[in-house]
Parts: C-alpha cells; structure tokens; sequence
C-alpha cells in the first residue's frame, strides 16, 4: 500500500462521470441562480483538479469543442490511461498534468473561466486545499466559477469512525490498498453480523451497501488521513478567502427551498437573515451529507428581466429513456414528491415533439404567468435525468464523439454521450 501525504497511491481512481461539472450545466444553473455565467458559445478554459482517468474531461472537450481543458492529478496510473485515452482519440483540446496541487499552483501560468474538484477536498491535507484556494485566487477569471463537491455535517457525520477503523486496520496489514481495504472491510462488516452498530440501524444499513461497491473506489474513499466531513459555514468561509461569491448548487434539486426544505421548516429558515445560517439549516433538513457548492468571481447579479432574456434562451432536450408524458414520482433527500401530471405532461409531450426554449415553453397554457413553476419543473427534470439544456455554440463535433463513443464501448463504461447537450448519461441498469 502507497501512500502520498496521507492519500492512498497505488490504486487508480475507478472512472465516473458527473454531469454536474460538465461546462453546459454549471453555466445554465448559474442563469437559473440570476448571475451571467461565462459565455461557452466562445473559446474559453476549464481545469479539473484531481481528475482521475479523465472521464468528465474526455467527455467535456470532445462535447465541447470550444473549451480548453486541462487536467491535474498526482496518480500517474490514472493519467496514464487519461492520456492514452486523449491520444487514442486525437483530442487536441485537452491537456493532462502530474503534480500535487501545490505544486500546479505554483507552476501554473493559465488563467481559467472554470475550476472544478469532485470528490477531493475531504480527503486530503489542509495544506492541498489551501493550495487549491490559491489556485482560485491566482487563476480564476472574473466571472469565472468555481465548483467545490465536499462531504458535509450530519449526513457524513456518522461514518466517521467507521472511516477511522477502516483505515487503521488497513494500515497494519501487508497488501495493496484494494487488498487491505477489503480485509478491512470484511471485519467491519464480522463486527456488523455480531451486533457492534445495533443501536446504530442506519450505521449497519450504510456498512453493508459498501460490500457492493468497487474495492478500488472504497480504498480511495476510505484509506486516507484526511477523511473530513466540514460544516458549509466553515468550509463557505474558507473559499471567500480566495475572493469568490457563493452563488449556490450545482445540484438543482438543492437550490428549490421550497421542495427540498419540509414544508414546515420553511417559514423558519425565512427568519435567518444569515445565508450561511440558512445553508446550515438547509443541510440538518435534508441530512446532507455532501455538498457541490458553486462560487463565483466577481458576479454580475442580474435584475429580474435580465434574468428572464437569458433564461428564455436556454434550449432544453429530451433525454433517452425519459418519459415523454404523464404525473411523475421523485425520489429526494427529503421523501417522495409527486410531480403532477397537469405540469410536467406540457413539458415532457413538448419536448418529445423537438427541443424547445424556455421562451417557448413558457408560452404553453400550464405555464401562462407561472414561470416559477416551469423554472422548478425544469431544474427538477434536469436533475432526474429527464432533460438536459443543449449547446449554443453551433458548431458540430460528431466525428470526434463517434470516437469518443467507440473508446466508451471498449473500455465497458455505461454511459451514452449526448452530443447536442455536451455531456453524457448513465445507462440504465438492467434491474432498473
């Protein structure tokens, strides 16, 4: 087992793709938040720190042909196959680099209209996040958005010391890191069947789901030094230090107050003139355990009418598998909500017909002086998986993604790349 600066080395991070961080999405959740976001339909520059394999980033540029991206991660295993990936599909606009974030810091001279780093700031060093905060200070360009995905209070609370068993036991045995944590694990889960977490049953419940993940996911999830959930509070305050603005999430679900928060908690969190309150509350509600925090430089707040011109010129699409009518059913954080059919039929039939504005759907009788309820219906669509906004850019990439989609099927990736949109989907699992 290798291990650099508490983190575990000799495993690379298994592939996963999120839409969350893909440059269509962040820029059309940020109009929905009423702020500019910077103009993709025009060259611009994107950096994901700790980038793994180099899934997200493969899928970005070759989607996104007017983007420049630029890949940082400390695991050369990873990069290895990110950059035969890049090479065996001649993508021109990426560019991977091995270094730890301080030293990319240092070493960077790029300045960039997008930071991104999922599933990295809760497990490592204080001092690599500061690294990563300076970063955003050095090289984000005004306006320019930043993305933090961190593990948060209460929801991860209580894993903790499972995390801290997994990971000393780890340490005393011979093994890779997937050996070791696998012989870890079996142990924790020998203490489980004997009864150690019975007054724990969500404890026990969340032990065994990890018997059904990858052990090299579980290695870089658990064996590490640094494994710590933050309060938004703490974590918000940190990032202002590199002069950037909370906007919101990058999760839509979480920026609808009034679905997300129960209904009775709602007038309550109205009393909190603090948003960093509000956030905290909001995160005891829902049990949240992460968080994908946008932030902004230098925002441009617009005013109601600005926001609704930019908004009326995002084109959304129909995803595979979507249904294309009837009432649907949300699984959230919070319960099951009930999406009538008298709302989201218009949309789902519209938008089965061809891709359409939000200025043309709003134009629909369901949604005649409501545009808050299309605006919720339309972020809670994206953030199902139903639909998705396209591109404006207008340029065409579809040699590229006929490569990029022949590397997905050899190398046994479940997902579907969605051109017009500038991301990619899961395939549905065959139980689903």
């Amino acid at each position: 087992m290798t291990r650099n600066d508490g983190y575990v080395m000799d495993v690379a991070y298994p592939p996963h793709f999120h839409k969350e961080i893909q440059p269509v999405w962040l820029t059309s959740l940020v109009q929905f938040l009423g702020s500019a976001a910077p103009d993709i339909s025009k060259p611009y520059s994107y950096c994901e720190l700790g980038c793994g394999m180099g899934i997200n980033l493969l899928i970005a540029a070759i989607t996104n042909p007017q983007g420049q991206f630029v890949g940082v991660d400390a695991n050369d295993k990873a990069l290895h196959i990110a950059r035969s990936a890049a090479a065996a599909m001649d993508v021109k606009n990426i560019r991977f680099v091995q270094a730890d974030f301080a030293q990319f810091t240092q070493s960077n001279n790029l300045f960039f209209d997008f930071i991104v780093s999922h599933g990295v700031w809760s497990w490592i060093a204080e001092s690599q996040q500061k690294s990563i905060l300076q970063l955003v200070a050095k090289s984000l360009k005004p306006k320019g958005l930043f993305y933090l995905h961190y593990m948060c209070h209460p929801g991860a609370t209580q894993m903790m010391p499972v995390q801290k068993l997994l990971n000393d036991l780890a340490r005393q045995l011979p093994g890779s890191s997937e050996q070791n944590l696998q012989a870890a694990l079996d142990f924790v889960c020998e203490l489980d069947v004997a009864g150690t977490f019975i007054d724990q049953p969500n404890l026990s419940e969340k032990i065994k789901s990890l018997k059904q993940k990858p052990a090299s996911y579980l290695a870089h999830d658990f064996l590490t030094d640094h494994w710590t959930p933050q309060h938004s509070t703490d974590v918000h305050q940190s990032v202002a230090q590199a002069g950037v603005t909370y906007l919101g999430s990058a999760n839509a679900f979480d920026n609808l107050d009034s679905l997300s928060v129960p209904g009775a908690v709602q007038p309550l969190l109205a009393k909190l003139a603090s948003p960093a309150l509000r956030e905290t509350v909001k995160d005891l509600a829902r049990n949240q355990h992460q968080r994908s925090d946008l932030f902004q430089r230098a925002p441009v707040r617009l005013n109601q009418q600005d926001v609704l011109q930019q908004v009326d010129a995002l084109r959304f699409q129909l995803m595979p598998q979507a249904p294309c009518s009837g009432a649907l059913s949300f699984q959230t954080p919070i319960g099951e909500i009930q999406g009538p059919g008298d709302i989201f039929s218009p949309l789902l039939e519209k938008l089965a017909e061809r891709p359409a504005t939000f200025a043309e759907l709003r134009q629909l009788p369901a949604f005649t002086e409501k545009l808050g309820t299309l605006s919720q219906a339309l972020q809670m669509l994206m953030w199902q998986g139903h639909i998705h906004p396209q591109r404006q850019d207008g340029l065409s990439c579809t040699e590229q993604v006929n490569k990029l989609k022949a590397w997905i099927e050899r190398s046994q990736l479940k997902l579907n790349v969605v051109e017009d949109c500038g991301t990619a989907i899961h395939q549905p699992t065959g139980n689903s």
